[in-house]
């Protein structure tokens, strides 16, 4: 008689959204940020050692986590358990399982991941995908899939917007879904049609009285992120009305005047492009400029566009003397045929944002501000990661990383036209 305690446990009222996870052998790459203790490793488990494990023979297959001790605490014992009655060997000092159809999976820690090397790996489950190192996706785990067109289930609990969120990103195709209870969140890419994404809450499967005392313990954005699979930033997220719906196909249409956005600055030189139909703004363009100037992002914009047909709503401070010119920048784009409408000064940062997010999802819930998904990347990322400071400023810190300067671009255009305050308007 088989002794229970040496089966894998069986999966009881899994949520649809986590029976969806649980079936899902179609995308090789697969993105998890749940709630904590909601099955999200346990089903992780289930795909790795059962589905893949089971099948087939002469594969290679690892569970990991960020260090050989937290993966030992999490996989081994339970490997050993759910391949009791299929393991022809067991290696205790290399945490490895053979099974009698030949395949091997293996526990390994992610703090030492050169281990992995020399070995054809044909897939992975690797749980606290944040806290591992980022090299060690992109130089050990990534490329040791290729040639085995190998899979990886890669799931935790976010981290703030690391690169585990560039990642969660590229499976959903450029925004975070919302997630909802019970029915979860999943999301897939068409540029990158082998990514998908999940998420679901801790509440979906913990009852309401232990959500209850960890919402007592816990501020909101933690909260959110621990026990929602949130990816929070704990400054804020500036533009934080930004979602997937904002994205769609956003075409030039040479016959429609032209709305530019534009932030002066020597790196990045950054320009948005825009047509503006009623009370909504269709973005179908963007220039990102590294080491420029006003005179090259002119010529850029004359090569796309007749002069005629375009009008540039630029930061104010470009009224200025230019750093590199006698002219400011201002009356640069005015000497090349540009009209050019700006304020007498700009905005309150935080009265830009506002309006940006009015225009992003207004308080009626409609979108009325659309981005085209292929050709605005560096809008996107900004929208994506730019936060803001406790008292509704920019965290300027960030533009090292090359963010802030093309959000603020379009901020300059869309609270032109659709300001929270109004400001003097002037006319160059």
């Amino acid at each position: 008689m088989l002794n229970k305690w040496r089966l894998p446990p069986r999966l009881l009222d899994l949520t649809d959204i986590q029976q969806d996870y649980l079936n899902d052998i179609l995308h090789r790459f697969i993105i998890l940020p749940a709630g904590r203790r909601s099955r999200k490793t346990l089903i992780g488990k289930w795909k790795t050692i059962i589905q893949r494990g089971f099948t087939g023979s002469h594969k290679n297959f690892f569970l990991g986590a960020p260090t050989y001790s937290q993966a030992k605490s999490i996989f081994w014992k339970d490997l050993k358990r759910y391949t009791y009655y299929w393991c022809k060997h067991i290696s205790e000092s290399e945490l490895i399982v053979s099974l009698n159809n030949d395949n091997m999976i293996q526990v390994v820690g992610l703090d030492k991941a050169e281990r992995l090397e020399g070995t054809p790996w044909h897939g992975c489950f690797i749980t606290e995908m944040p806290n591992v190192k980022e090299h060690v996706w992109k130089e050990n785990v990534r490329p040791m899939l290729s040639d085995t067109k190998g899979f990886a289930l890669l799931d935790g609990v976010p981290e703030g917007l690391n690169y585990y969120h560039d990642m969660a990103l590229r499976a959903c195709g450029g925004a975070i879904p919302k997630t909802e209870p019970i029915k979860g969140a999943y999301a897939t890419s068409e540029e990158f049609p082998e990514w998908a994404y999940y998420s679901w809450f801790s509440s979906d499967v913990l009852d309401a009285n232990e959500i209850k005392l960890a919402k007592a313990e816990y501020d909101e954005r933690t909260y959110r992120q621990e026990y929602e699979g949130s990816f929070e930033s704990y400054e804020g997220l500036a533009y934080w009305a930004f979602s997937k719906d904002n994205l769609k196909t956003v075409k030039y249409n040479p016959g429609e005047i032209v709305h530019i956005g534009m932030d002066f600055n020597v790196d990045p030189m950054t320009a948005t492009f825009n047509h503006i139909r009623s009370n909504d703004v269709f973005q179908f363009g963007e220039a990102y400029l590294n080491h420029s100037n006003t005179y090259e992002m002119i010529n850029h914009i004359k090569e796309l566009f007749k002069v005629k047909n375009c009008l540039i709503y630029p930061d104010s401070t470009g009224k200025h003397l230019s750093s590199n010119a006698t002219l400011s920048d201002i009356s640069l784009l005015k000497q090349a045929g540009f009209d050019v409408m700006a304020r007498s000064k700009n905005p309150l940062q935080k009265d830009r944002i506002n309006a940006v997010n009015s225009k992003l999802k207004a308080g009626d819930g409609k979108c009325h501000y659309f981005i085209d998904i292929e050709n605005c990347p560096k809008t996107i990322n900004d929208f994506n990661k730019v936060t803001s400071l406790p008292d509704g400023r920019l965290d300027k810190t960030q533009e090292k990383y090359g963010l802030v300067h093309i959000a603020d671009a379009q901020g300059y255009l869309i609270n032109y036209h659709f300001p929270i305050r109004k400001y003097e308007v002037k006319v160059y």
